[in-house]
């Protein structure tokens, strides 16, 4: 049973990592609370269970176990960040050199996409667009300027494991590289209005000379 979409970028085993780490840390913390809750209830006896008494809280007896959980709680947090710092100094604080930049616009209800035209440039008079359809070249590096048009959406690759807000009036500039061929689902993952649920487009990834073909068809319309 495949619990996540399949991941069909180059950084998507690297969240897949940081997510499952902290779900195991998490899980044996959670497994350890709640012994120490039952185990009390399901284990009391008269005969063998000393007389509850009141424990003011005072010095470091009575709270041993409660700096012990503290610590123990640090030190995770800390090895969380260890671990997880080189993936998003990667992921979010680097644009590595392009192969192709694009727009992704959010509108109440769709997504907008807007590719360079035959001069390669972006922001220019010939620039081509398509509405809920976003065609990407496999293993190639795409920048993507994130904007909204109206209200705060929300950028979602489930397959890419990227997800970013588009805000009003910003531009947000990140990258993704595609590793497979196929048709992944985008959503927008911010409640926009009465039509997010409809907010739907496909990202379809292509060969790099079938990507070159469907940009001439769109530059033919």
């Amino acid at each position: 049973m495949r619990i996540f979409p399949e991941n069909a970028s180059s950084y998507g085993a690297n969240i897949d990592f940081i997510f499952w780490l902290i779900t195991g840390v998490i899980t044996v913390a959670s497994i350890i609370v709640i012994f120490l809750i039952l185990y009390p209830l399901l284990t009391k006896n008269k005969k063998r269970t000393k007389k509850e008494m009141y424990v003011k809280g005072i010095g470091f007896k009575d709270l041993k176990l409660i700096y012990l959980g503290i610590f123990i709680l640090a030190v995770a947090d800390f090895y969380f960040l260890y671990r997880e710092m080189p993936y998003w100094t990667k992921i979010e604080e680097s644009l590595p050199k392009k192969d192709l930049h694009v727009i992704i616009m959010g509108r109440q209800w769709l997504w907008e996409f807007t590719y360079p035209g035959p001069d390669g440039k972006l922001y220019t008079d010939d620039d081509v667009k398509s509405i809920n359809q976003l065609y990407l070249p496999v293993n190639k590096v795409v920048h993507m300027d994130i904007q909204s048009y109206d209200v705060i959406h929300a950028v979602f690759i489930p397959n890419a494991r990227f997800k970013q807000d588009a805000l009003p009036g910003r531009n947000i500039t990140r990258w993704v590289k595609m590793t497979k061929t196929g048709k992944f689902p985008l959503t927008c993952a911010e409640i926009c209005g009465i039509g997010h649920a409809n907010m739907k487009a496909t990202v379809t990834v292509l060969s790099e000379k079938d990507f070159e073909k469907q940009l001439a068809k769109l530059y033919k319309k």
